[in-house]
């Protein structure tokens, strides 16, 4: 609960639907081609804290290092991807982003996604006050190896040393 006594907005999982800033929302079980290559497009951000370029770069920049046998920068590299890769909580916009995608309003367009419509709907849930756990579970559902990376991540953190 929120210091001055307001309680956080929380999206109803069991119906799939919300209020946001006056607009009434639904999770969309159904996607278009368009939707969802962008999902999987921002899977890569979502899941890997990088954009699909950043990844492609890094894993190239790794596949060069290795074959110069520059071993201790593959080390560090790859400990920076795997850091990027457990930050998940740290990724608040990304979440919102890829839940765009599949999170609609009543009369939207849901045959294409793109970026105003995307940013306007993450302004309705700030505004709203949408507890962000709600997006934050549906994205860990909806990328596959999300939910079981992070889980882990948790495990390795919370144990002893």
């Amino acid at each position: 609960m929120a210091e001055d006594g307001q309680k956080l907005k929380k999206i109803d999982l069991d119906t799939g639907r919300f209020t946001a800033n006056g607009r009434d929302y639904y999770i969309d079980s159904e996607l278009t081609a368009d939707r969802f290559y962008k999902m999987q497009e921002l899977s890569y951000d979502l899941g890997f804290g990088v954009s699909y370029e950043e990844l492609y770069g890094n894993l190239g920049q790794l596949y060069e290092l290795l074959n110069a046998q520059k071993f201790a920068d593959c080390s560090v590299l790859c400990h920076n991807m795997m850091n990027g890769i457990a930050d998940l909580e740290n990724r608040q916009m990304p979440v919102l982003k890829y839940c765009s995608c599949f999170i609609n309003y009543k009369g939207e367009d849901t045959r294409y996604w793109n970026e105003q419509e995307s940013e306007e709907k993450i302004k309705d849930w700030l505004e709203e006050g949408i507890d962000f756990q709600g997006f934050f579970l549906l994205s860990l559902t909806m990328v596959r190896g999300l939910r079981e990376n992070y889980n882990s991540h948790i495990q390795s953190i919370s144990q002893p040393t």
